[in-house]
């Protein structure tokens, strides 16, 4: 299969198509920008017509007036194609969750990785402490590139390739443009404050939950909410991995995106 790679320049957003094939988005998360998913893109383009976006606010995308879920779907709706498969890690995967519940005719299937629907710990539901999103919020307000440094070493605690992890990501984002201000404290404000469990109990497409199973920001333990809430989705568990298992375990990554894709 041929691949094909397009730069397109559209307005207030920069995204990168390369491949053939069914339509695959890919959205990054918090604090990083398309290029994390480098060690991935190569074999999934051989499949698919693969889509990497940049967030509002990041890697040199103009920033958003207002930092809400609506503002940035509507800016990626605007872009991407009419329908495709929406693949979102971390934040990108509450992103990519509220546009398969708010905008269904646009997702085939959705496929979130280490992507909670709640990111804040709740009664009956684990996650990051109140106080620890505070004071990341607090050290992006003071020190940003400080904060941002430690955030990208916890991606990859708990891996079993933990340094080797570190190292990769840090290389991957040592020549992006940095992230406004304005897009990671928005970001961040919505990984505090979003909750949507019930929106996914909604969905009607079928849904993949990929998880690190040492992952320190998105519990696993959550697993069975999961299926309590929609019994069409599928869980599995990267044994090695923490929160970014395209960067553990890519091989095995990928094989368990394109087996899911391609049912």
């Amino acid at each position: 299969m041929s691949i094909e790679q397009n730069i397109a320049m559209t307005g207030p957003l920069t995204y990168q198509t390369i491949g053939t094939g069914q339509d695959l988005v890919l959205i990054h998360g918090w604090g990083v920008s398309s290029a994390i998913w480098e060690p991935v893109v190569k074999q999934l383009s051989e499949h698919y017509c693969v889509h990497l976006v940049n967030l509002p606010g990041f890697a040199g995308e103009p920033e958003l007036e207002t930092y809400s879920l609506e503002n940035v779907a509507e800016t990626l709706l605007a872009y991407l194609p009419e329908k495709a498969v929406w693949c979102g890690w971390s934040l990108g995967g509450l992103i990519a969750t509220y546009i398969a519940h708010h905008y269904p005719e646009r997702v085939d299937k959705l496929i979130q990785v280490c992507a909670a629907l709640k990111f804040v710990e709740a009664a009956s539901w684990q996650g990051v402490k109140k106080e620890v999103f505070s004071a990341f919020k607090l050290g992006v307000t003071k020190q940003p590139q400080k904060t941002l440094n430690r955030f990208l070493s916890l991606l990859a605690m708990g891996s079993e390739t933990v340094k080797t992890d570190i190292t990769t990501i840090k290389q991957l984002m040592s020549d992006q443009i940095e992230a406004k201000p304005s897009a990671l404290l928005g970001g961040l404000i919505l990984l505090d404050e979003v909750d949507l469990r019930d929106e996914f109990s909604q969905l009607t497409m079928p849904s993949l939950s990929l998880l690190g199973e040492h992952d320190n920001l998105v519990s696993v333990a959550n697993k069975t909410k999961l299926s309590e809430l929609s019994p069409m989705n599928q869980q599995v568990i990267l044994q090695q991995s923490s929160h970014a298992p395209f960067i553990s375990e890519p091989i095995l990554f990928n094989q368990v995106l394109i087996s899911f894709i391609d049912a």
